[in-house]
């Protein structure tokens, strides 16, 4: 049995301690510059909050990891606690809100996490055009001797409606161990979800690949993302026997000409990380974006502008959100350990902030799973 502790578990990251300073925790109160808009938190108390989708009529959909649960084991010396506290929320009018509590529309869905509830594993991903289609990645393993909880979600794709128990579309996991499309041996972490309408895409974070799942649940790779060479990658032994570092793919949206934006870990080697954008009929990549540092979310606006979440980004290594213009210079700015990002037809921008904490914070001040909002301006 594999156990996944974060979301870069595929790319060697153990998390058994978070810790956010408390000047990185909340959004900057306003910038010297006052031509630049400080962020908003515009929902609270979510227990870690990974990929953010938007539906068709502007609603904001949040993947909740969850906080593990009560039925505890020793799994390799550690306590894994799992349980069924993962769900997909939502946030209506999230350009007009600020620190409300997110409404949660499905709910019983696989957690699992230490007993502290920090860094917790569970449906990474929630993709939605509609409120009664909605769309989960999961990736979930009960310890053995555990019984009672739905293990028929791990490894799995689910389709749900809002207020209504999810079901199983298609068998990742299985498609992984089958087929194992990267050639380098069955892993297999279902990590981001997009739905592109005649099919549902997954990016599968340890098979380095991007699945497409019909809407009868068959399944085929739509693209296998490259090795990354160059830098620090070169002198790491891959699986395949390459020096290189692998793509781990842990993110999806749409870019402005609606193909599909894909972001990756990169393995987590500084400057490694990658966001590619691939047609969305053939899978080909269109445009590559280099020199990030674990990316975990990845999003574009209507002029062309990337948004792309670091996880550990930023000289102390808190995270940062990089914004890559169309035109112009990078710049950046501090989110502590961001996740999903997207992007709505007025140009704001929506991030995960403390994507590993759970809802009721570690101790420090404003240190909650959150969601902010902001714009370009901000940077």
């Amino acid at each position: 049995m594999r156990r996944l502790v974060c979301a870069a578990a595929t790319a060697g990251l153990a998390v058994t301690t978070l810790v956010i300073s408390p000047a990185a925790a909340a959004p900057p109160a306003g910038p010297a510059d006052a031509s630049r808009l400080a962020p908003v938190p515009v929902a609270r108390q979510l227990d870690n909050p990974r990929q953010l989708d938007m539906t068709s009529d502007g609603v904001l959909v949040i993947a909740e990891s969850g906080t593990g649960g009560d039925d505890c084991a020793d799994v390799g010396g550690d306590t894994v606690c799992v349980g069924t506290t993962g769900a997909v929320s939502i946030v209506r009018h999230p350009a007009k809100v600020q620190g409300v509590t997110a409404e949660r529309v499905v709910t019983g869905l696989l957690s699992e996490a230490g007993p502290s509830g920090i860094g917790a594993t569970g449906n990474d991903a929630a993709s939605a055009r509609t409120l009664g289609r909605i769309y989960i990645a999961k990736d979930v393993d009960v310890p053995d001797g555990i019984t009672g909880l739905p293990e028929e979600q791990e490894g799995k794709l689910l389709r749900a409606a809002a207020g209504r128990p999810a079901s199983v579309v298609a068998d990742i996991r299985a498609f992984e161990a089958a087929n194992d499309p990267d050639g380098q041996g069955v892993e297999s972490n279902p990590y981001a979800v997009l739905d592109i309408g005649d099919k549902v895409l997954v990016a599968d974070a340890a098979a380095n690949a991007v699945l497409a799942v019909d809407r009868r649940g068959r399944i085929s790779v739509f693209a296998v993302l490259p090795t990354i060479t160059g830098g620090a990658c070169d002198t790491r032994l891959n699986q395949d026997g390459s020096y290189s570092c692998d793509p781990v793919p842990t993110a999806l949206s749409f870019s402005r000409d609606g193909d599909v934006i894909v972001g990756g870990l990169g393995s987590l080697v500084p400057g490694a990380g990658r966001v590619w954008e691939l047609d969305h009929r053939t899978g080909a990549i269109q445009q590559t974006w280099t020199g990030f540092t674990g990316v975990t979310g990845a999003a574009q606006d209507q002029a062309g502008n990337l948004y792309a979440s670091e996880l550990f980004g930023g000289d102390d290594g808190s995270g940062q959100l990089v914004m890559v213009p169309k035109n112009g210079a990078r710049a950046t700015l501090p989110v502590p350990s961001p996740a999903g990002v997207v992007v709505d037809q007025r140009g704001n921008v929506y991030v995960a902030a403390n994507s590993l904490s759970p809802g009721t914070g570690i101790g420090a001040p404003d240190s909650d799973g959150q969601v902010w909002r902001l714009t370009k301006r901000s940077f």
